[in-house]
């Protein structure tokens, strides 16, 4: 029961922040794009929760990864190391690695090639391609798409999903973690302004610690001995 009360209460604490920070846009939003530009400011308080986040849900990750590799399961291993270090990069990422903390100039290179002139990824362009539209955008919308709506279903009612799911323990979401993507997701797109992906940044990050900490159990298709977690 106190195990149940913690979860509820996490929950809780993670969606309400969600909301708060939601709302505090809508009433900044009302003074204009200037001042909604400086509520998602570069280094603010918005961006740092969402680095601490994505380096929180890393963390959990990590220490999956370790907890498998003690336990001898090298796939689970793999798919939670995987996971760390994808977090890990989105957290590097949000905040140009340090660039603006430890006042670091940018190389030629990023200089030349970085649509903000700073150290990181995102930001690139690669011929007339912009990396950040393509990859982080694009690409990262069907994939996280698949993942929060269609992944758990097909998990619990294909023989090849369940399998997958299995094998590399993929953490699927509950369902109140899919309703507050997609709440979140709705109530974002009534900004309508500029930089609003921030928030979405933001809300993405909650509750995908969420996830890592407490992930959906369902029932999946029995895997055949010797076969999970290998």
């Amino acid at each position: 029961m106190k195990q149940e009360k913690v979860v509820v209460y996490l929950h809780g604490l993670g969606y309400a922040l969600i909301l708060m920070v939601i709302a505090g846009g809508f009433i900044v939003a009302r003074h204009g794009q200037e001042a909604f530009m400086n509520y998602l400011r570069e280094d603010g308080v918005v961006e740092n929760l969402t680095t601490l986040f994505l380096l929180a849900t890393s963390i959990v990750a990590i220490r999956r990864a370790v907890k498998a590799y003690k336990a001898g399961k090298r796939l689970w291993v793999l798919m939670w190391a995987v996971l760390g270090f994808l977090f890990f990069f989105a957290a590097g990422e949000e905040i140009s690695w340090g660039q603006r903390i430890f006042n670091v100039e940018s190389s030629g290179f990023f200089l030349e090639k970085n649509l903000q002139k700073e150290t990181n990824l995102h930001n690139l362009v690669v011929g007339n391609v912009k990396v950040n539209k393509l990859i982080f955008s694009q690409l990262l919308t069907v994939v996280l798409g698949f993942y929060m709506i269609l992944l758990r279903p097909l998990a619990q009612k294909t023989g090849f999903f369940s399998k997958l799911v299995s094998l590399f323990n993929i953490p699927l979401p509950r369902w109140h973690h899919i309703a507050a993507m997609l709440v979140s997701i709705l109530l974002i797109s009534f900004y309508n302004l500029i930089k609003a992906g921030e928030v979405r940044e933001f809300a993405f990050a909650v509750v995908f610690l969420l996830i890592f900490l407490y992930p959906a159990k369902v029932k999946l298709h029995p895997v055949k001995p010797g076969r999970e977690g290998v």
